[in-house]
């Protein structure tokens, strides 16, 4: 159960981050509503966290944990020190040149990025101003992974997950307090972009505590390109292009909704938080919690303990996607009215925004399918795979963009990353299953297909009660608090209800789904 542990304490970590996150969103929304403020805060802080998810959390996790703790297992922790304090030099010199450049010609970049806003316009010169002053944020979280990375080798993923809350606190701090104190929208947005950077600095800072109580230390090395940091480099640069694929998307996608009317940005944005929830309770946490222990089992040739934890990992993970899936997709609508129809948010961003959730929701398996597998070929260090198959996800949601959004509007927009999520997820297993011959149980088989069987009929029968007892007059009522705790109840009994019926029609003998052994 090392597995679960890790990834049940990574994905409370993670889920109050999300929600943290969700609370941000919501004061946003409540203070600024729809519209070019909103707009213009929303890429400046997504320029950053773009880079941070290719440099921070997607290539330097992959390359840099497996091989850390196997210098920390093989040599010891004098030797991990000082690969450690090598890998920061860099890691320092490296993001912070980057990042000057970036500024310098800030104004270009975004020409590029959202090349639907008027460049003489005054949005996109408050963008180009709040994305300065965000910016930096980008090296402080990424010293934050380096140094989460070493707390994971250690089982330690408490603080590592913990800390990311804090950058929404200080967002929504700033925001309410400008708000209550009668400052203008735009001096809001110039306030919450300094937030942002003082939240980098404070991650920081605790991360930083907690590695020092491990016995470990940073330096400014003089000698930092070392053969262990030339591998860990040499192993990133693919894993830095496959996470920069994946992100390429999320751009392409920001590029388009800048095509639109104001706010559009502002609503896929809000429909992608609902979205993260699961995704990053669950993708996340999982594949934090997979990576150390599948480096560990790989190292060693334990192909039987790699084919176990990827069975629980999986199983485990879908149980609570599919319904997520299912929930956000039978009834958008009242989770989007609830969630942020409050204040300047109305009823027409709340149909633009469920749309988008629905669009999500169908590629919410798929997103989290690709972040377990993806972290079986990390563990191995194989990082050159899913640079191919993420250049085919980018294809794909390349034509999809061309294709769907003129007929299908604001689903179509979230639809085209579905789809470029299904097609990365399916190549993902297809290859793994043959590289690591992955070999699941006729049990497996079974659970998983009465999960899938359970989520079509909650599916229908949450769309039939939504229909029947949901009314858009309740957004702006308390009423609707009611409405979707009455949903999310009924809709999660019906389905642990039937997927358990399903295990006993199968005659599957754990089919206690309370139960460790379970899973």
């Amino acid at each position: 159960m090392e597995l679960i542990k890790a990834a049940c304490t990574v994905g409370i970590f993670t889920l109050l981050s999300r929600f943290s996150g969700y609370c941000r969103e919501i004061t946003i929304a409540y203070c600024l509503g729809a519209g070019v403020y909103a707009d213009a805060f929303f890429v400046a802080l997504k320029l950053a966290n773009t880079l941070r998810r290719v440099f921070a959390e997607g290539a330097f996790a992959a390359s840099f944990l497996p091989r850390f703790s196997k210098i920390l297992v093989r040599d010891g922790k004098e030797k991990a020190n000082g690969t450690l304090a090598n890998v920061f030099t860099v890691m320092l010199g490296i993001i912070g040149v980057f990042s000057l450049i970036v500024l310098v010609f800030f104004p270009e970049v975004l020409s590029v990025l959202v090349s639907g806003f008027d460049e003489s316009s005054y949005k996109f010169a408050l963008t180009v101003k709040l994305g300065r002053i965000c910016f930096p944020y980008l090296l402080l979280v990424s010293i934050t992974s380096l140094f989460a990375g070493v707390l994971n080798t250690v089982d330690r993923f408490a603080w590592a997950s913990g800390v990311h809350c804090i950058l929404s606190v200080f967002i929504i701090c700033g925001i309410i307090a400008s708000y209550w104190l009668g400052s203008s929208h735009e001096q809001i947005v110039f306030v919450a972009s300094i937030c942002v950077v003082l939240a980098g600095i404070l991650q920081v800072a605790i991360l930083y505590i907690n590695v020092m109580q491990h016995g470990f230390r940073v330096w400014i090395s003089g000698s930092c390109l070392s053969p262990e940091v030339k591998d860990i480099l040499k192993h990133m640069l693919p894993g830095i292009f496959a996470a920069g694929i994946w992100q390429f998307n999320l751009v392409i996608d920001m590029t388009v909704c800048s095509y639109f009317p104001s706010g559009t940005i502002t609503c896929i944005n809000l429909a992608d938080r609902l979205n993260q929830f699961p995704l990053g309770t669950l993708g996340v946490a999982l594949g934090t919690a997979l990576l150390p222990i599948l480096s560990k089992a790989i190292a060693v040739e334990d192909f039987k303990a790699v084919n176990r934890e990827m069975h629980k990992g999986l199983l485990f993970s879908m149980f609570i996607t599919l319904y997520a899936t299912v929930l956000l997709a039978a009834i958008s609508v009242p989770c989007v009215a609830t969630a942020f129809q409050r204040g300047a948010f109305g009823g027409e961003q709340v149909i633009i925004t469920a749309a988008a959730v629905e669009g999500f929701a169908i590629g919410l398996p798929f997103y989290v399918l690709a972040k377990v597998f993806s972290t079986l070929f990390f563990a191995a260090g194989d990082t050159k795979r899913p640079v191919f198959i993420g250049v085919a996800s980018v294809l794909v949601n390349i034509v999809c963009l061309i294709v769907l959004p003129p007929f299908l509007k604001y689903f179509g927009l979230a639809l085209c990353s579905a789809i470029a999520a299904m097609v990365n997820a399916v190549l993902l297993i297809c290859i793994a299953m043959r590289r690591f011959s992955l070999q699941f149980s006729t049990e497996f088989y079974c659970k998983f297909l009465c999960q899938c069987i359970a989520a079509v009929i909650t599916f229908f029968i949450l769309k039939l009660q939504a229909y029947y007892i949901w009314d858009n007059s309740y957004g702006t009522s308390h009423i609707k608090w009611i409405v979707v705790a009455y949903l999310f109840v009924s809709g999660a009994l019906i389905f642990f209800a039937i997927t358990t019926v399903g295990l006993l029609f199968t005659k599957q003998k754990q089919w206690k789904l309370w139960r460790k052994d379970a899973w």
